[in-house]
């Protein structure tokens, strides 16, 4: 019997109910789900009971008191997947990505030369990304620094025997940084927003997740083809339109850009598939200004935050870029509705424009560099080729656009 079969056969023993649907490898998407008869819109195609979530709820006691010094669930949920030792959970761990597949298209687990090479947007998220798991890593290897933490990716030191003792007995796996950042990436990667009364009061918003089995197998569509919802029963997964046997079934993980995807997930969608696509421009428009027009910005709120979508410059960087073209006090009358934004629409193009001109003469450096790289592995470095080619595509457009 092989993984998918044996997640199958254990997922429905503990009430989790498949109808018409089931997991099958797609060639380079993983493992995804399929139609395996005619789907009407509105069938609920996939039901996951409460009891079988992974949330901190579910968790073993002794792994959350250990970490109950600030730990988000994030850190809880990435570290119980090292440590605990639960046989159901080898099940669903086969199917899995591997810890090799997720090193490779993670963005954070990439070498520092392939990190460098990423665009600015996803570079800022890379940082944030970075600074939470170094965060998280800090509390989990103090917690439990009997079991390999503290070290390099790969060590598996003696550590020290001061940790929790009832949270090392209740633990079976070890915790080098490695070990914590693989599964890190996976509750990044595979959780789905869930609160229940206690911990949408208690909780922050980003600590309201929770794993399920099978349904993570689920791949991201920008547009969805299935709806997901839940309740105190559980997770539902229901079709939004028809289907036909061996069509894939998706869910929407969001309206993100290419780069969030990327960085979260560690993957980008390919052309124009992506309706929420955009680059950030803060590297090219933030320079601009001077200290006092920063602070005007700032005040209006209107400092950072500029990105170029497939149609246009958003708003904020129409907004700013208008600041370079007028008097401080023609800009604030322009926010109070009391002066037309379109007299100034030509002269913020041309400063658009220049910004453009940059940003497309960096974009042919970058993929220059990526031609003579070899930092991380060739299937990265060709997601992070694809990326940049996406982003010249949507620059070149707007230039195009503005000399029209």
């Amino acid at each position: 019997m092989d993984a998918i079969e044996k997640l199958l056969e254990w997922a429905t023993s503990r009430g989790v109910v498949l109808d018409g649907i089931g997991p099958k490898p797609l060639p380079g998407r993983g493992i995804g789900i399929v139609a395996t008869r005619e789907l009407k819109p509105g069938e609920a195609i996939l039901t996951v009971p409460t009891a079988r979530l992974r949330s901190l709820g579910s968790t073993p006691k002794p792994i959350v008191k250990a970490l109950r010094g600030g730990a988000t669930v994030h850190a809880i949920l990435a570290a119980a997947l090292c440590l605990e030792a639960d046989p159901d959970f080898d099940v669903w761990r086969a199917v899995l990505p591997s810890r090799r597949d997720v090193e490779a298209s993670m963005p954070i687990c990439w070498p520092a030369d392939l990190q460098a090479l990423l665009p600015p947007g996803a570079a800022t998220m890379l940082e944030k990304q970075q600074a939470k798991f170094d965060k998280d890593w800090t509390l989990v290897s103090a917690a439990f620094p009997n079991r390999g933490g503290g070290g390099g990716d790969d060590d598996d030191g003696d550590g020290d025997d001061s940790g929790d003792d009832d949270a090392a007995d209740a633990s079976g796996g070890s915790l080098t940084r490695g070990d914590f950042l693989y599964a890190w990436n996976l509750v990044n990667s595979r959780t789905f927003y869930h609160t229940t009364p206690l911990t949408e009061k208690r909780l922050p918003a980003d600590d309201h997740m929770v794993l399920q089995p099978v349904a993570d197998l689920f791949n991201h569509d920008p547009h969805g083809s299935c709806t997901v919802s839940y309740d105190e029963a559980g997770f539902t997964i229901s079709t939004a339109r028809a289907h036909q046997p061996g069509d894939e079934l998706s869910i929407r993980y969001g309206a993100h850009s290419n780069d969030f995807l990327l960085v979260e997930y560690g993957f980008a969608l390919p052309g124009d598939a992506n309706p929420w696509d955009e680059t950030a421009l803060d590297a090219y428009v933030c320079p601009l200004f001077t200290p006092p027009q920063r602070r005007t910005l700032e005040d209006a709120g209107f400092w950072a935050g500029y990105a170029l979508g497939a149609e246009t410059a958003c708003y904020r960087t129409q907004t700013a870029l208008r600041l370079l073209c007028v008097t401080p006090g023609q800009w604030r009358a322009v926010l109070r509705g009391v002066r037309d934004e379109d007299v100034d629409a030509p002269a913020v193009d041309r400063q658009l424009l220049r910004v453009l001109r940059v940003y497309e003469k960096d974009i042919r450096r970058k993929l220059s560099e990526l031609e003579r790289s070899t930092a991380g592995t060739e299937d990265a470095r060709a997601v992070l080729r694809a990326r940049w080619i996406q982003i010249k595509e949507l620059v070149v457009a707007a230039i195009a656009r503005i000399h029209d």
